[in-house]
């Protein structure tokens, strides 16, 4: 096995020790692509190491170290998050390196980054014990005998397919019980996950999808989800394309003297007690297109 496929293998194990031990937090126990994102965010905000930046923008397909890290993770498309729950479901066995990267850092897997020579020491080290242990006799590694395996006997072999499997107390109308509740139980567990996800909160310039019960990692608000506002609503970052062709097309909000545009109406996703208002013309020359014309300033 290469090096890079045992370090595959101890990820992969680890997660699921971890998930066994709850030790896992509950966006990485349920790794849905929503719940990959939210949590890749999360780590963004809280700090991360080089080594770990780099692993993030290999995934998130960002070369340029400037580029903005947290904007590219909340904007991707989530089902390209799908190759690390059919890696962690073992769906796949042949992941891309960056998945297996990746999810090392999504649940703190040491050591890391990956480098081959710290897997291929424990080869070495597994070579030179095997080399020590003497042929033809009982085997022993450090002192402590090794079992060798014992070769079964016809009469063990007879005995072992004479053993015969429990005949099942469960009659068929049981088993369709228990098979509906399971059903059932699958059906109400789907639906109670649906119902966590109904929510969104704000996010640089956008609204996201969040689990509705987690609210101790957005710092923004966390309200009920607006599909219409999830695909429509933004927030307009780049003042040189806006134009007197926005006139009363887009809306606008001003805190502390600063005003901002957003493609849609509604209350300030930041400030909830303040209302947005259709840009006029004064509003687009004076703010976006950097003029100062004569106007009423009562209407900003």
């Amino acid at each position: 096995m290469s090096a890079f496929n045992k370090f595959k293998e101890r990820v992969l194990a680890s997660y699921w020790e971890k998930h066994k031990n709850n030790e896992l937090h509950a966006r990485l126990a349920n790794p849905t692509s929503a719940n990959l994102r939210d949590y890749a965010l999360f780590l963004v905000n809280t700090g991360m190491n080089p080594d770990d930046k780099k692993t993030f923008r290999d995934f998130f397909i960002l070369n340029d170290d400037l580029g903005d890290l947290e904007r590219a993770i909340a904007g991707i498309d989530i089902d390209k998050l799908k190759p690390i729950r059919y890696f962690i479901d073992r769906k796949t066995s042949k992941p891309d390196e960056t998945i297996v990267k990746l999810l090392a850092v999504l649940i703190d897997f040491q050591p890391r980054p990956f480098k081959i020579d710290d897997w291929m020491e424990q080869d070495k080290n597994l070579q030179s014990e095997v080399t020590k242990i003497p042929l033809n006799r009982p085997s022993q590694i450090d002192g402590q005998k090794v079992p060798v395996p014992i070769k079964k006997t016809p009469e063990d072999e007879a005995s072992t397919s004479n053993v015969k499997s429990i005949p099942s107390k469960f009659s068929k109308k049981a088993l369709l019980w228990v098979s509906s509740g399971g059903l059932i139980a699958a059906s109400l567990g789907y639906i109670t996950l649906k119902d966590r996800k109904e929510c969104m909160c704000w996010f640089k310039d956008r609204y996201i999808v969040v689990d509705c019960q987690d609210n101790n990692m957005w710092k923004q608000q966390v309200i009920a989800l607006d599909e219409d506002k999830l695909k429509n609503f933004r927030k307009i970052t780049r003042y040189d394309t806006l134009g007197l062709k926005d006139v009363n097309r887009i809306w606008y909000s001003k805190v502390n003297n600063e005003v901002e545009f957003f493609t849609d109406a509604g209350l300030h996703p930041e400030h909830s007690e303040r209302g947005l208002k259709l840009a006029s013309e004064h509003i687009i020359r004076k703010y976006a297109m950097g003029e100062d014309p004569e106007g009423n300033k009562n209407e900003e």
